[in-house]
C-alpha cells in the first residue's frame, strides 16, 4: 500500500497549499521547493498530523521524524526502547533489544547510556532516526532528515534508509532542500512552489524541468565536490 492523496487543500493564514493528486511507493518520493513552498505543510497533511481537507490513503503503521526532533526524558536507550515497546506491543526486554539494534544501525550505540537531553543537534536527529526505524514502518515520513547531520554521517544514514526500504518495501516520502538526499533515497520527485506542484516525474526528469529552483540546485548539486 502506497500513500496517497487526492485535493489536498491546506490553509495557514496567507499561504494556501493546494494539490491535485500525490502518490509515493517504495521507490521513495522526494518533496523539493524553496523555503515556503509547503512540502512540510504537505508531508504532515499526508501523515495525518495538521487538518487537511482531502482524501488520504496510508498503511496502517507509520512514522514521522521531524527537522527539530523533541527527545524525552531519560537515557538515550530508553528514548527508543519505550516506543518499540508502546507502538509493537513487545516485552520491555525484547523492545531494548531492538533499541540496541537500532542505536548501533545509526552509529549511537556509544550514547546508549546516556541522558537524551544532552545530545547533540545532530545526534538528536540519529535518535529520531532510530525510533522511527524500530517500529518498523510501512511508510516514512521525513522532514529534513539530514540536515543537521556532519557531511561525513550522512552517506551511512542513506544507506540505511535504502537498506531498509529494499529489505521491507516501506514506502518513504522525504521533505528536503539537499539534492543530493532526493538523489540518493528516492526515485520520484514532486516540486513544490508557493504552496502547488510545478513538477512531479522521476529524480532524472529534474534535467527537464522547466523551473529556476530546480536548475539552481542542480547547478549546486554540479558544483559539489564528492568526497
Amino acid at each position: 500500500m502506497g500513500v496517497t492523496a487526492r485535493d489536498v487543500v491546506v490553509r495557514r493564514g496567507s499561504f494556501v497549499l493546494d494539490v491535485d493528486a500525490f502518490h509515493a511507493n517504495a521507490g521513495g518520493t522526494v518533496l523539493l521547493g524553496p523555503n515556503g513552498a509547503g512540502k512540510t505543510t504537505l508531508l504532515l497533511a499526508l501523515r495525518g498530523l495538521i487538518d487537511a481537507d482531502g482524501r488520504f490513503e496510508r498503511p496502517p503503521r507509520t512514522a514521522f521524524v521531524f527537522a527539530h526532533p523533541a527527545v524525552l526524558r531519560g537515557s538515550v536507550e530508553w528514548n527508543v526502547a519505550v516506543v518499540c515497546e508502546t507502538v509493537l506491543d513487545v516485552g520491555r526486554n525484547e523492545a531494548q533489544r531492538r533499541a540496541r539494534v537500532a542505536l548501533r544501525e545509526v552509529a549511537l550505540d556509544d550514547r546508549a547510556g546516556a541522558d537524551a537531553r544532552q545530545l547533540s543537534t545532530g545526534q538528536r536527529q540519529r535518535l529520531a532516526l532510530a525510533r522511527a526505524l524500530v517500529v518498523e514502518p510501512e511508510a516514512l515520513f521525513l522532514d529534513e532528515p539530514f540536515a543537521n547531520l556532519d557531511a561525513d554521517a550522512r552517506p551511512a544514514l542513506r544507506a540505511l534508509i535504502r537498506s531498509y526500504v529494499a529489505r521491507t518495501g516501506c514506502v518513504v516520502v522525504l521533505a528536503t532542500s539537499l539534492l543530493a538526499d532526493a538523489l540518493a533515497v528516492c526515485r520520484d520527485v514532486v516540486v513544490l512552489r508557493q504552496g502547488r506542484v510545478v513538477h512531479r516525474g522521476s529524480a532524472a526528469s529534474l534535467a527537464a524541468a522547466d523551473d529556476s529552483y530546480v536548475r539552481a540546485l542542480l547547478q549546486e548539486n554540479a558544483a559539489t565536490p564528492r568526497g
